[in-house]
């Protein structure tokens, strides 16, 4: 009796990953077809970066306080706890002054937030809700994270909204992370970003020019140019990212860079908020260590900074991780700009900084790593584009 019960449940869960695999099949088929990547030229008049929850949500809440139009937000994960209720009042009382505020969240990685819980106070959504017949919504999630004030003020990066982006997490300690308020041109684009998540039809028309690069994506345009930025660089790499889980061509053009000569750096977190996506990691990181890249691990608490470097001319920032998940599957926004722009310096100072107080990885680090996590390391590879 308990074998064919250990057998019934062995052959659910087959089925159900293989519904899942056939799902993501024809989900990233449909993406192909309708793909809704864009690639933007805008340009900054200020930029302001920063790497703890304290002081970018004490200005987030300035900047809505000062609102006088319109609010729209949006982030792939949301809490009800204390910071996010300061916020969720503040966006009430916006409201009911006259001002537009929209927000909006990711249905998987909010699955947790009840909507009663704002009872009605503004307009919100919940993005990328499963759709019968195919449920590849819950595999593609809304990773963007976006503020945008009266068209005039915006934020972007890594950061979500909750308590335990505060540091409050027991576990994790302190939460290291990058976010840029932005003001400017490119405050515009990201409105418009916004609203065709939201849902709406943009028949408006902004002038795309300017010295930094937008990259709006879904499916495996981000992987492309990922690929190409590192095939071009002929001198250094530098990669910081909470997981590291490269597709089968990044990986490629990493190691072929490393033979010809290009110094790679990767920065990642010695602790790990999710044990499935740390176990898929460590194969990779070793190989690469093994390869010649000088990897560090940072120790201050949990590192959720996302930023990439290329012969110290440019650097890629935004919401992406170097994992498959973000690069092949997820909607994401990024942005390009080059040695000559202060996002570039300000981003720079802050890796530098985590960098120069993490540890150098060891040989010793991978070998110690507990026995569950290298078994769980073998399990995860079928399943490392849906981590």
């Amino acid at each position: 009796m308990k074998w064919g019960i250990t057998m019934f449940w062995i052959i659910l869960i087959a089925i159900m990953l293989l519904l899942m695999w056939v799902d993501f099949l024809v989900g990233n088929y449909l993406v192909s077809i309708h793909n809704k990547s864009q690639h933007i030229r805008s340009r900054a008049d200020k930029v302001d970066v920063y790497t703890t929850g304290d002081t970018l949500f004490e200005a987030m809440l300035v900047d809505i306080e000062n609102a006088r139009h319109s609010i729209d937000i949006q982030f792939f994960i949301i809490r009800n706890d204390r910071i996010s209720n300061q916020l969720y009042s503040l966006l009430a009382g916006k409201q009911a002054e006259g001002i537009r505020v929209r927000f909006m969240a990711d249905w998987a990685g909010s699955i947790a937030f009840r909507s009663k819980w704002l009872a009605n106070k503004f307009p919100f959504l919940k993005t990328n809700k499963p759709r019968i017949p195919f449920f590849y919504h819950i595999q593609q999630r809304n990773h963007r994270k976006l503020m945008i004030i009266d068209e005039q003020v915006s934020y972007i990066g890594g950061f979500n909204l909750g308590d335990d982006y505060l540091g409050k997490n027991i576990e994790l300690g302190n939460w290291r992370d990058y976010h840029l308020r932005l003001e400017g041109d490119i405050s515009k684009i990201f409105q418009q970003c916004f609203a065709i998540d939201w849902g709406e039809k943009i028949d408006q028309k902004i002038a795309h020019d300017g010295d930094l690069q937008i990259l709006s994506t879904e499916g495996n345009v981000l992987e492309k140019e990922i690929v190409r930025f590192i095939k071009e660089s002929s001198e250094s790499i530098e990669i910081g990212s909470p997981y590291f889980i490269p597709t089968k061509r990044m990986a490629q053009a990493l190691h072929h860079a490393l033979k010809r000569g290009v110094k790679i750096t990767i920065l990642f977190p010695d602790k790990a908020d999710h044990i499935l996506t740390k176990a898929a990691a460590l194969p990779y990181l070793d190989k690469m260590q093994r390869a010649g890249a000088s990897i560090y691990l940072y120790t201050n608490g949990f590192f959720h900074g996302k930023v990439l470097f290329f012969d110290e001319k440019m650097c890629d920032f935004g919401t992406a991780n170097f994992d498959r998940r973000s690069v092949q599957v997820n909607q994401e926004i990024n942005i390009i700009a080059s040695n000559k722009h202060p996002i570039y310096d300000k981003m720079r100072t802050a890796f530098d900084v985590d960098v120069g107080s993490s540890k150098k990885m060891s040989e010793h680090w991978i070998k110690h790593q507990p026995m569950y996590l290298k078994l769980l390391a073998l399990v995860v590879v079928p399943i490392r584009k849906l981590l």
